[in-house]
């Protein structure tokens, strides 16, 4: 199913979706002409209604040679003239065609990803109708499905503004290097293709899933600001408050002087620590293992929601995997963010132990940091101190709702990925 075109009305904005925007003979920018790039293969075959119109010609041939009847030649004509018109009509608008495909800004596993072409028809006396534009899958993107773009109408010496697009189901680099344009008009008898070079790269980033607000424990702040936020004592060193004694609490928690005064026996509260920073680490299967790729990126969308929602709360967040030569120290803002999801949508878990840039060796945590580890399969082996595990493959454990995890990071019963 296409995304159909819609022409501009400056009076009246239309949808930003799938849009065509025609642009007059005056307004043609040369520069852009310039950068507009002309077709690397051209191509034309005969569709099934072409193939049949054919087959009824020729019987239209036979009978009028056989009857010697003035209707059945006149008939005759007709169709052969318009096999003609089918040719030539679209073809000499094709000829002048060039086309343009804009950059791909980086986008989310799961979100629709629109696509821009910018089409221009050089010829002076022939428009350009009823034509799809759509981009041409490499051999390694078979998850990926292109949705194409509508083209309505190109008047002579005129340009319009598409859209297509596509939803990526998985993450990774995409790479897109070719362009398609077809047309049947006018007939529908012949469809002739123009394959246009628009390389263009973009990084599709993991999954962000709805994860459980409680999972991230780290608070903003520094020293006494920071346990402020807490409603609830704990066993730092800093002073909380006084409660009344009861029975199984620690003799040396006593406040002596203070039960003394108000006559009965109180103990001392410490403040709960709240650690400051937040650690991500993804552990991996241990050599030998098979890798579980549904478990990989379940672990690498989880990874990439916590580091969002950090940031989303002014949390600093580290990565570290220097497996893969991720050393990300802890940080804010959303320029941070960004270079940690492209570290994670890059991580190939399936790279050879060989070619592992780094070993296997906890975060540099301080004593106040939170360090969360995401476990594919059996507990990781790293140590340090504040460390938490989530396992990948129990999703209720960390998700608000279990039946929002995208059908992509599901597993059948049979270990295949729905």
């Amino acid at each position: 199913m296409s995304a159909v075109a819609r022409t501009i009305n400056t009076q009246h904005p239309a949808d930003h979706h799938d849009q065509q925007h025609i642009v007059p003979t005056d307004q043609i920018c040369t520069r852009q002409d310039q950068h507009s790039s002309k077709a690397v293969r051209r191509s034309s075959k005969l569709t099934f209604g072409g193939g049949v119109y054919i087959l009824v010609t020729l019987f239209l041939a036979i009978g009028a040679i056989n009857s010697q009847n003035n209707l059945l030649f006149w008939l005759f004509g007709v169709a052969i003239a318009t096999l003609i018109v089918s040719g030539v009509f679209s073809g000499n608008a094709l000829m002048q065609v060039r086309l343009k495909a804009q950059a791909v800004p980086d986008a989310y596993a799961g979100d629709l990803l629109r696509l821009h072409y910018t089409v221009s028809n050089h010829s002076r006396f022939f428009p350009l109708l009823a034509a799809m534009i759509t981009e041409v899958p490499e051999k390694n993107a078979s998850n990926t499905k292109f949705k194409a773009a509508a083209l309505l109408h190109i008047g002579p010496q005129s340009r319009c503004k598409v859209t297509g697009s596509f939803v990526p189901y998985s993450r990774g680099r995409v790479a897109m290097r070719e362009v398609k344009l077809t047309t049947r008009f006018p007939f529908g008898l012949l469809q002739k293709t123009l394959v246009f070079e628009c390389p263009r790269k973009t990084m599709i980033l993991p999954h962000i899933l709805a994860i459980k607000p409680e999972i991230i424990r780290v608070r903003q702040g520094h020293g006494e600001e920071v346990r402020k936020q807490t409603d609830s004592s704990g066993s730092s060193n800093e002073y909380w408050g006084l409660r009344e004694y009861t029975p199984g609490d620690p003799k040396r928690a006593i406040a002596w002087k203070q039960s003394a005064r108000q006559g009965k026996l109180v103990v001392v509260e410490h403040a709960q620590p709240i650690s400051t920073r937040l650690w991500i680490s993804i552990a991996e299967p241990k050599p030998g293992l098979m890798n579980d790729p549904i478990k990989s990126e379940r672990a690498i969308s989880l990874a990439a929601s916590i580091i969002t929602q950090a940031t989303a709360r002014g949390v600093p967040v580290g990565l570290w995997m220097p497996t893969h030569g991720i050393r990300m120290m802890p940080g804010n803002g959303k320029a941070h963010m960004m270079r940690c999801l492209r570290a994670l949508g890059m991580i190939d878990f399936d790279q050879s132990p060989t070619r592992s840039t780094g070993r296997s060796s906890p975060p540099p945590s301080a004593s106040a940091d939170d360090v969360l580890v995401i476990a594919i399969d059996q507990p990781p082996s790293l140590h340090a101190k504040n460390l938490r595990v989530l396992q990948a493959d129990d999703p209720a454990s960390w998700l608000i709702d279990p039946s929002s995890l995208p059908m992509s990071l599901r597993a059948t019963p049979n270990g295949v990925r729905s």
